[in-house]
């Protein structure tokens, strides 16, 4: 059965994946104001180490620490662009060049070659917006190294440390959830990449992927010891 030239299947599975990245993102901001999550619960240690940094005259920890941080972000970006490069690559032979290559590997379901190049286009689009993700993340990180540097002096007025604290924070956890979200564009283009052997393939790995990221930011092991840290130094 077919819609529009396209078979039933891939636009079920398609429909499933759009309904599964962009949904998990919108429930996960959900879930996050009504049960622990890994990005609130690490929002909780950021809060505390702008305020550490209130606390020193010397920086040089915190910023080794951002330059890790900056570095990771600074990677992906990087990495991402050797993937389009790629994909794009790839897509420049023809579309029936690609369902050529595609159509060699094992256990490939036979497509036409327009729906193979129209998968590649998905795919590269998917990257796109990591690379995006990843950018801005480093960015952030950027701006946060910038107010660690005119961070507020010990003997400052208690009143604007706990101000700068709290920014600095909120800064620290936009940063951290766009490269969160670029993360999970890596995971979901996991699924992507398994739409070219089978649509039927391609539905299931998606629902595995957001199963996936669900336990790891709402029931993993580390959520449970970072949640007993928190409680554990929260007089501290």
């Amino acid at each position: 059965m077919r819609l529009v030239n396209v078979p039933l299947l891939d636009i079920l599975a398609l429909g499933c994946f759009i309904v599964c990245w962009y949904g998990y993102g919108l429930a996960a901001n959900v879930l996050t104001r009504k049960r622990a999550s890994l990005i609130s619960t690490v929002g909780i240690f950021r809060e505390r180490w702008m305020a550490r940094v209130c606390e020193r005259d010397s920086h040089v920890a915190d910023a080794a620490l951002l330059s890790n941080l900056l570095r990771g972000a600074l990677f992906f970006a990087s990495t991402t662009v050797f993937i389009l490069g790629g994909l794009l690559a790839v897509l420049g032979t023809g579309g029936a060049k690609v369902a050529d290559a595609i159509g060699a590997l094992p256990y490939v379901a036979h497509a036409e070659a327009w729906l193979h190049e129209t998968k590649a286009i998905v795919l590269i689009l998917m990257f796109v917006y990591a690379f995006f993700k990843f950018t801005w993340s480093a960015w952030q990180y950027n701006v946060l190294s910038i107010l660690v540097g005119a961070a507020p002096h010990p003997t400052a007025d208690r009143e604007e440390i706990r101000v700068f604290a709290r920014s600095a924070a909120d800064i620290a956890t936009l940063a951290g959830e766009s490269y969160n979200i670029g993360i999970r564009a890596y995971y979901f283009s996991i699924a992507l990449m398994t739409w070219f052997v089978d649509p039927l393939v391609f539905l299931v790995v998606t629902l595995i992927v957001a199963f996936v990221m669900y336990r790891r930011e709402f029931a993993s092991p580390m959520l449970r010891s970072l949640e007993v840290a928190a409680g554990a130094t929260g007089g501290a």
